[in-house]
């Protein structure tokens, strides 16, 4: 089959694998060629500390999106990521960013990675972003991925149970929406609908994990889908390969994702199965 391609429009690191630093290099070991679009550009994650760089303005990422509509580079485009956004400008120019995409390729899949905060900081993001991803981004999408904050904040509803998790995902009307870091008996779960089924998988909570595990869990899906893998079998893939990282980064003693030591994880990890619930 042809190499499918995939639009990053994320933020982008100088050291370490988060955003399109941590999707790019997993989509290419996947068999996906990247076009990214560097919403910000940081020194590292802000986890370790106040980085250097910043949000890069609307007006230069349209204008490489411009240059790469004149290059022929937004036909055949197979997938798009949109992530951390930096400002409300920006989000509204990924969201006619796919527009333009779709007018020329219909069956572009798009990913949207509502990135708003977290329940140990809250929320992290400029006035504004919340209701852009709600109101422009996600209308847009196949596929939403919010954590259990993001997603209790994009549906105005607390969520403390699996029922009231998936009322809320339903409430999202995406074909596939799903909510990453559910607080579930102290576990962690994945809830997906799929095909009308609600599918998790648990994982148990570990102190300090790596940044960049969502970033990497879509990257793994979009590849897959877009290779034709089933939405199931490619989330339990992202899934597995999520889980490898973890238990990677954590025997090598790192603070960031192991995506050169652990390629392979990557590439021939295990899937991890989801049970209905």
């Amino acid at each position: 089959m042809p190499v499918p391609t995939i639009l990053s429009f994320q933020s982008r690191v100088a050291a370490g694998h988060v955003g399109s630093s941590a999707a790019s290099p997993v989509l290419q070991m996947l068999g996906c060629e990247v076009i990214e679009v560097p919403t910000v550009l940081l020194s590292a994650h802000p986890g370790h500390g106040r980085p250097g760089g910043g949000t890069l303005p609307a007006s230069l990422l349209a204008g490489i999106i411009d240059g790469l509509e004149r290059v022929g580079r937004l036909d055949g485009i197979d997938g798009v990521i949109v992530g951390y956004l930096g400002t409300v400008e920006n989000g509204v120019l990924a969201a006619a960013t796919i527009e333009r995409v779709r007018a020329r390729n219909p069956k572009t899949c798009v990913l949207v990675d509502p990135v708003i905060g977290d329940r140990d900081g809250g929320r992290y993001v400029a006035d504004g972003i919340l209701e852009c991803f709600h109101d422009r981004l996600i209308p847009l999408a196949d596929i939403v991925k919010p954590n259990h904050f993001e997603l209790e904040a994009l549906t105005g509803r607390p969520i403390a149970s699996l029922d009231e998790a998936a009322a809320a995902l339903e409430a999202l009307k995406v074909p596939l929406p799903l909510v990453t870091s559910l607080e579930w008996g102290g576990d962690l779960a994945t809830l997906a609908l799929i095909g009308g089924r609600r599918l998790m998988a648990l994982t148990k909570p570990v102190a300090r994990p790596p940044h960049g595990l969502g970033d990497t869990l879509g990257a793994v899906l979009m590849a897959h889908l877009a290779r034709g893998l089933a939405p199931e079998a490619a989330l339990a893939r992202a899934i597995g390969v999520v889980e490898a990282l973890i238990g990677a980064s954590l025997s090598l003693g790192l603070d960031e994702l192991p995506l050169v030591a652990a390629a392979p994880l990557v590439t021939h990890g295990p899937p991890r199965p989801l049970v209905l619930c």
